[in-house]
């Protein structure tokens, strides 16, 4: 019975170090230590729509399991196991060059039976959860009815000229957590803009593929 007791606390240890260490990486500035995707989504299955360069400062506004919400010159969700605490936070442009790293999504389990302690290691690329829907943010998809590419952003994000192949491709929109979202079909705010505080499953108005930049609240 000791030994069993034994493995399973050493167990829990391990899996408090690796909770702990993630955990530090919330609501704080952070660094690159090398060439990272920038995705939509949390997890491998979400496009990509930009990169982190190794060095480059990052401020790491939430963060889901294994990935974080980083803000610097592309917003989006990066694996946190290329992402050191500390650095200035907020990112500049950093080199692009580079090839990409694969982000690996890392799993630890631990099951006590009546044979004893179980623990369990794991990767793979299984689907990853969809943002918390308490969590003020805003969704676009490039087809309507919200298929397509995704990308999700959170409130208080603005973008005078939207880039990364979204521009002017977006078809449906999402909003989450009492969130809205301002439109506009050129780029600087411009152009003639509508504010969405609902999903849009298909967007009308000329606002179909006709979006250049957005403010989110």
């Amino acid at each position: 019975m000791s030994k069993i007791k034994s493995t399973a606390v050493a167990a829990l240890a391990v899996a408090g170090v690796l909770m702990s260490a993630a955990a530090a990486l919330a609501d704080s500035p952070a660094v690159a230590t090398s060439a990272v995707n920038v995705r939509t989504g949390p997890g491998t299955g979400y496009a990509v729509v930009g990169q982190l360069s190794a060095g480059q400062n990052v401020n790491v506004l939430q963060q889901q399991g294994s990935w974080c919400y980083v803000q610097a010159h592309v917003s989006g969700w990066s694996s946190c196991s290329y992402l050191a605490a500390g650095g200035g936070g907020g990112g500049g442009g950093g080199g692009g060059g580079g090839g990409s790293n694969p982000e690996i999504p890392f799993n630890f389990g631990v099951t006590v039976g009546p044979g004893g302690p179980s623990i369990s290691f794991g990767v793979g690329n299984a689907p990853p959860p969809p943002p918390p829907a308490a969590n003020p943010r805003v969704c676009f998809y490039k087809n309507s009815n919200f298929g397509g590419q995704q990308w999700c952003v959170n409130s208080g994000t603005n973008v005078a000229n939207v880039g990364g192949g979204w521009n002017n491709t977006i078809s449906s929109v999402r909003v989450y957590g009492g969130a809205s979202v301002q439109v506009c079909k050129n780029p600087g705010y411009a152009g003639g803009c509508t504010v969405y505080a609902n999903n849009r499953a298909n967007l009308n108005g000329g606002f179909n593929n006709n979006i250049s930049s957005f403010q989110v609240y």
